[in-house]
């Protein structure tokens, strides 16, 4: 499959994007803030876009208290976007078509396929996408994927254009699609490693799809905030162990500290071991050496969709009558 050619010139009128939020209600706005700045940095001075946030009927979004700031997913179907990003979400069911979003999933992964210039899923959407698709079922792995990792980029291909041989991406999953599934169904590797696998990947469905099985978007406190979440569960009985800590991700002596609060009498109390986790990470921040490079790919990604739009425009009304045709 020929890779599509990424234009310097963009301009144009501004660009629809629609945020399909998934994650949980505690992370749900800090997940907006976090695609929210890395589309602000990857559209630089060249590119004006409209970031529009939906829920779906099912997800904890459209639940609790960040559905003030959410539509309804019905409306994305009404009004169209030209571009899509659907989030992730914490795994509750063994079997993807188990969640109790994935009817509503479905229907949206159907509708991005031919209402959208192109759509970029993160995770487990990345995970239901293909799996809905083509039946390419993601495998468990025997522990968690957490860490910032260094992948190998594909040469001359547009998601990575401009990239080093390596890039950085931060990745925090259970689970794992092979190369091998992806490739025999036509879908095109941009990055890998061979510690975590394959990491981003697309296809034309006829919109242009690129999956990401790391999460580009993190900010530098991501992984931090999720291994503290994971050692509260263990801590408070919710979790039968103590979570890995992230890999390439604290400091040495972050990782010392660690380690000792880790074999302290102390760990048994929840609230002792936040206070001093927390000191921790006061006194050794992380930082988000990945983030050039996740800059690096939405600016690609946004730079094609306005090319895209440019050469062969999809009109909202062409979308909405399209739409109607696939309802029934």
């Amino acid at each position: 499959m020929s890779s599509p050619a990424v234009v310097e010139a963009v301009g144009g009128a501004t660009v629809e994007i629609a945020l399909v939020n998934n994650m949980p209600e505690n992370a749900a706005e800090a997940t907006v803030g976090q695609f929210e700045t890395l589309l602000r940095r990857a559209a630089g001075q060249g590119i004006t876009y409209q970031l529009t946030c939906y829920a779906l009927p099912q997800s904890d979004v459209a639940r609790g208290s960040a559905s003030s700031t959410h539509e309804e997913i019905e409306a994305l179907y009404a009004r169209g976007a030209d571009a899509l990003i659907v989030t992730g979400a914490e795994p509750r069911a063994e079997r993807l078509a188990d969640e109790p979003f994935w009817a509503d999933f479905s229907r949206l992964v159907l509708w991005a396929r031919t209402h959208t210039l192109g759509s970029l899923w993160s995770c487990l959407a990345a995970h239901g996408a293909v799996e809905l698709l083509d039946g390419v079922s993601r495998r468990r792995q025997d522990q968690k994927i957490s860490g910032v990792f260094a992948c190998s980029a594909t040469p001359d291909d547009w998601a990575t254009q401009g990239a080093p041989e390596e890039i950085l991406v931060p990745h925090s999953r259970y689970n794992s699609l092979s190369r091998e599934d992806l490739a025999a169904n036509g879908y095109v590797i941009s990055s890998w490693s061979p510690s975590v696998g394959v990491d981003s990947f697309w296809r034309r469905e006829p919109s242009l799809f690129l999956f990401t099985q790391g999460h580009p978007e993190y900010t530098a406190n991501t992984l931090a905030s999720e291994f503290r979440r994971d050692a509260l569960r263990f801590l408070k009985g919710t979790s039968a162990a103590f979570p890995k800590l992230p890999d390439n991700y604290f400091s040495g002596a972050a990782q010392e500290e660690i380690a000792l609060l880790r074999s302290s009498p102390e760990v048994l109390d929840p609230f002792s071991f936040l206070e001093r986790f927390d000191r921790i990470l006061e006194q050794n921040p992380p930082t988000a050496n990945w983030f050039n490079d996740a800059e690096r790919l939405y600016g690609n990604w946004l730079r094609l969709i306005v090319a895209e739009r440019n050469e062969e425009p999809i009109g909202t009304m062409a979308r909405k009558a399209a739409f109607s045709r696939c309802k029934t």
